[in-house]
C-alpha cells in the first residue's frame, strides 16, 4: 500500500511540479539561480526515499525500475528526435568539431583519472572498473542548454553569438557519449556478469540497431492520423513503455534503444507530426520524475563518494576551459567563443543524471550505486554553480 501512494505521490508532483520547475522569476535573483534547473526536487526524492521519510526501504527499490525504465525510454526518445539530418547539415562544421573534441577530451581524461583510482579499490573487478570508470567520466563530459536558454535574457548583446554557439554544443555533445554508453553495456553485458564479450557486443548492437528501426517504422506505420490528440497520446505513452520495456527485458540500455529509435522517428517523420508536440509538452512532468527517482534512489551517502565528486567538478571545469579554448585556437573561431567559455558548459543536466540512472538499472549493485552517487553529487554541484559560472564567462560587454 505504502508503494501505490508513492506512486500518487510521484505523478502528482511530476505534474504540480513540472508547472513550476522553471518559473523562478517572482524569487529573488541569488535563491532563482541557485535552483535554476530544477535540482531541488532531487532532494525531495532524498525526503522520500530510504535515507529520507522511508516510503520506499531499501529492498524494495526494484519496484521503481519500470518506473526508471519508461524515463530513460523519455529521456533518449525525446533527444534523438532533435538528431534530423536536415538540422545537423546547417550546423557550421567547425562547431561540430569543437562539439567532438571538447566531449572527446573531457570524458578520456575523466576516464584515465578514474580508471587510475578505482584500479586500486579492493571491491571492483577489472570489468566493473572499466564499466564504472566509462560511465562516470560519460555523465562528466556532457553538457546541457537549459541553464544557458534560463539565463538568456541576462546575457549582453555582444556575446549572444556566443552563447547560441555554445547552446549548439551543449546539445549535440550527449549523442556521440551516449552512443559509447550503449555500446559499453552491449560489449560488458549485467548477463555476462559485467565481463567483456565482443561476440555479446556485436550481435546486441545489432539487435539494438534492427529494433530501433523496426519500432520506429511500426509507430510512423500504425495508423495514427485518423485518432484524436488524447488517443496519440495514449499510444505515444504505449510506445515508451513498449521500447523501454524490450531493453529492460534484453538487460539492453533503455536509454540507448530509444536515442536509436528517436534517431529514426526525427528522420521519418514529418517536423510538424503532433508527436513531438506531445513530446515537449510532457518534457517537465517527466524531467520532475526523473529528478524524484534519482533522489530516491540514493540509499547512502559516504565521505569518499562526495570527495570524488568534489575532484569531477574540479577537474571537468578545467578540461571544459582548456578544450574549449584549444579548439577555438586550432580551428579559427576565437571570434564565435571567447577565452574561458568552456565554463558556460558547467551544467549537465538531465542526460548526465539518466547516464547514473541507466547504469544502476542494467548493473545493479553496490559498485553501480557508488558511482552513481558519485555522479549525481557532481552533478548537483555543477548545476548550482552553472548560473554563476555563465554570467562570469559570458556576461561581460566586449569592446
Amino acid at each position: 500500500m505504502k508503494f501505490i501512494w508513492l506512486v500518487i505521490i510521484l505523478i502528482a508532483i511530476g505534474y504540480l511540479g513540472g508547472k513550476l520547475v522553471f518559473s523562478k522569476e517572482k524569487l529573488p535573483k541569488i535563491i532563482r539561480d541557485f535552483f535554476l534547473t530544477g535540482w531541488e526536487f532531487i532532494l525531495v526524492g532524498v525526503v522520500l526515499g530510504p535515507i529520507g521519510l522511508d516510503f520506499i526501504s531499501t529492498t524494495r527499490l526494484e519496484q521503481l525500475n519500470p518506473f526508471i525504465a519508461l524515463g530513460l525510454g523519455w529521456t533518449g526518445l525525446i533527444f534523438g528526435t532533435q538528431l534530423r539530418r536536415e538540422d545537423l547539415l546547417k550546423v557550421d562544421p567547425a562547431i561540430i568539431s569543437l562539439t567532438l573534441f571538447q566531449a572527446a577530451f573531457v570524458g578520456s581524461v575523466l576516464f584515465a583519472l578514474f580508471f587510475t583510482v578505482l584500479s586500486f579499490h579492493p571491491w571492483f573487478t577489472w570489468s566493473e572498473v572499466i564499466t564504472a570508470s566509462c560511465v562516470i567520466s560519460a555523465a562528466g563530459a556532457v553538457s546541457s542548454p537549459t541553464a544557458l536558454s534560463l539565463m538568456a535574457s541576462e546575457i549582453p548583446v555582444t556575446m549572444k553569438s556566443a552563447a547560441r554557439t555554445l547552446m549548439i554544443v551543449s546539445t549535440l555533445d550527449v549523442a556521440p557519449i551516449l552512443l559509447v554508453v550503449g555500446f559499453l553495456f552491449c560489449f560488458f553485458p549485467a548477463t555476462e556478469f559485467g565481463v567483456f564479450s565482443p561476440w555479446h557486443g556485436v550481435l546486441y548492437t545489432f539487435y539494438s540497431i534492427v529494433m530501433a528501426l523496426a519500432l520506429a517504422l511500426m509507430f510512423r506505420f500504425f495508423g495514427r492520423e485518423k485518432l484524436s490528440y488524447e488517443e496519440d497520446l495514449t499510444v505515444f505513452i504505449g510506445f515508451l513503455i513498449f521500447v523501454a520495456g524490450i531493453a529492460f527485458y534484453l538487460g539492453i540500455s533503455p536509454l540507448f534503444l530509444s536515442l536509436l529509435t528517436g534517431i529514426v522517428l526525427g528522420n521519418i517523420l514529418k517536423p510538424d507530426d503532433r508527436v513531438f508536440t506531445m513530446m515537449y509538452a510532457t518534457e517537465k512532468p517527466f524531467y520532475v520524475i526523473m529528478l524524484l527517482l534519482t533522489g530516491i534512489l540514493i540509499s547512502e551517502t559516504s565521505l569518499p563518494a562526495f570527495m570524488a565528486a568534489i575532484v569531477i567538478v574540479a577537474v571537468r571545469l578545467w578540461l571544459k576551459v582548456v578544450s574549449v579554448n584549444k579548439a577555438g585556437d586550432y580551428l579559427g573561431i576565437q571570434n564565435m567563443i571567447p577565452k574561458g567559455a568552456g565554463l558556460a558548459l558547467t551544467a549537465q543536466g538531465a542526460l548526465s543524471i539518466a547516464i547514473g540512472l541507466n547504469y544502476t538499472l542494467v548493473y545493479p549493485g553496490k559498485e553501480a550505486q557508488v558511482a552513481f552517487t558519485i555522479i549525481i553529487t557532481a552533478t548537483v554541484i555543477n548545476e548550482i554553480i552553472a548560473p554563476f559560472l555563465i554570467r562570469r564567462s559570458l556576461g561581460r560587454e566586449t569592446g
